[in-house]
Order: structure tokens, then C-alpha cells, then sequence
């Protein structure tokens, strides 16, 4: 690998050591991870990240449990599970099921909408039937010019009504529409989560697979490791547990990219790269 630093400097090799230097960390795993950026003026020339790599990047990986671990090691190594042609149907069935935004705010605008246009047509009812009584009335009194005006109202009111009962309707049809979307969007998360569900089981099933086949090999790599003397700790002292197992999990693993290690169990970037058999940016 070559990494380039914003200084200018270029390390190769597959041992380097930046421990010197003020770089993050996770500034060097993400120029790992994206081999193209140099927005940040560093970049870093190396094989593209398999899978496994996004687990074991950063050492020592804290807080990660034995089955996931000895995963990414099965991963990396292109091994499979029984369960792997489900895990990759259940993520696809997944995929198909998105759900929509949230139809509940619009739902709340056309049920206002209709109400209003409802209201609007119940009080523009009333004022028609009012006058109609009202045009009769004039009618049998033989009062020409008030039976011109209340025609004319009428008709305003008339077309004000036929307006709002087509507002109406459409806000019914709308309505319909979206609770009838509601309900699909019901019944597809209701479906996500079951496939979700289905997922998280047939993953946990690999899981342990791994887990199981890869038992003695870890077991034989952590004794290894353990019997080793860490650069900062005296000789007779026992390495931490999660040190040793992450550790040991690079060690198995076939990764292609390099993995930062900011741990001091090794003495060197060097020693490290032997013992792991993997390219290692000291930090």
C-alpha cells in the first residue's frame, strides 16, 4: 500500500507506522474504505476492502461477540452456511417491501378539507332552500323587481353549491384513495417486520455456524497470540481478553486491505504484519 499524507510524505509497504503523526484513526479507515478521496489531502493506495473488512478495519474491535467475529472471519474467507441461499432471498423479499412516508398528515388535511367542504355545503343548502321560500313568496305577492334579485342570488348560490359539492366529492375519492394506501402501507410493514424477524434469525443461525466451525482455529489462534509478550505490559502479565481475540480473528482472516491498529501489542507495524499476515497502518 501507499499512503499519502497531507505533509506530502509517502509511506509503502505493508507495515506503516503513523503513531508520529496527529491523523485520526477513523480518518485513515475511511481513506481505506474510499481509495479514490483526497478531499483531506490523505489518500491511501491499497486493495479495495472485502467483506469482513468493515468489522476487523479498526483493532482492537471492542464490543463485538464471538459468533460475529469469527463471521467476518468466515466471510472473508468466501465460506459459506447452510442458511446463506435464505439470508439472501429474505434480503431481497426486504427490499421489495419499502414503506412510504407516513400518510398520516395527509390523511389529517383531507379529512379537514372534506368536513369543510361539507360544512360549506350544508350552510349553502340552507341558504337555497331559504330562497326558494323566498322567491315564492315574492311570486304570490306579484313583486317583480324582488323576484329578479332573489332569482339572481339564487343563482349565485346555486353555483357556489355545485362547487363545493364537487370539492366534496373529490375530497371523498381522495380520502378513499389514501385509506386504502394506509391500509396497504399497514399490511407492508406488517410484512417488513415479519421478514425482518425471519432475517435476524437466519443470520443468527450463521452465526453460530461459523462460530462452531471456526472454533478450534480461533481457540488455537488466541492461545498463540496470548503466549506472546506485549510491548506494553510486563512480560508475566495477561493480555486483555478482547485485545487477544481481535487480534486473533485478523489473524484468520483473509483480508485484503490493510487494518489500523492503534493497540500496542505488538512491538512495530513490522512485527504486527508477520504475526497477522495482513497489512497494518500502525496509530
Amino acid at each position: 500500500m501507499n499512503v499519502h499524507l497531507p505533509s506530502g510524505v509517502v509511506h509503502s509497504g505493508r507495515a506503516i507506522d503513523l503513531s508520529e503523526t496527529n491523523i485520526a484513526p477513523e480518518r485513515v479507515v475511511a481513506s481505506i474504505r474510499d481509495t479514490d478521496s483526497s478531499a483531506d489531502s490523505l489518500r491511501i493506495e491499497c486493495p479495495e476492502p472485502g467483506p469482513g473488512h468493515e468489522l476487523l478495519a479498526r483493532l482492537p474491535v471492542s464490543n463485538v461477540s464471538t459468533p460475529r467475529l469469527l463471521t467476518a472471519v468466515g466471510r472473508s474467507r468466501g465460506l459459506s452456511t447452510p442458511v446463506d441461499g435464505e439470508i439472501g432471498r429474505l434480503t431481497e423479499r426486504l427490499a421489495d417491501h419499502t414503506v412510504p412516508d407516513d400518510h398520516s398528515a395527509k390523511l389529517r388535511a383531507v379529512r379537514r378539507r372534506l368536513a369543510d367542504a361539507g360544512d360549506d355545503e350544508a350552510r349553502l343548502r340552507e341558504r337555497t332552500a331559504t330562497l326558494r321560500g323566498r322567491l315564492a313568496a315574492h311570486r304570490e305577492a306579484g313583486d317583480a323587481e324582488a323576484i329578479d334579485a332573489t332569482r339572481s342570488e339564487l343563482v349565485d348560490v346555486a353555483t357556489k353549491l355545485s362547487e363545493v359539492e364537487t370539492e366534496r366529492i373529490a375530497a371523498e375519492e381522495r380520502l378513499d384513495a389514501l385509506e386504502r394506501e394506509a391500509t396497504r402501507v399497514r399490511d407492508t410493514r406488517d410484512e417488513r417486520l415479519r421478514l425482518t424477524d425471519a432475517l435476524a434469525n437466519r443470520r443468527r443461525e450463521a452465526r453460530t455456524h461459523f462460530a462452531d466451525e471456526l472454533a478450534a482455529e480461533f481457540a488455537e489462534a488466541k492461545r498463540e497470540l496470548a503466549e506472546m509478550s506485549p510491548a506494553a505490559t510486563p512480560p508475566d502479565a495477561t493480555p486483555p481478553d478482547a485485545v487477544v481475540a481481535s487480534l486473533a480473528t485478523v489473524r484468520l482472516a483473509d483480508l485484503r486491505a490493510p487494518v489500523v491498529s492503534t493497540c500496542r501489542f505488538f512491538p512495530d507495524a513490522e512485527t504486527a504484519v508477520r504475526s497477522l499476515d495482513t497489512p497494518v497502518v500502525r496509530m
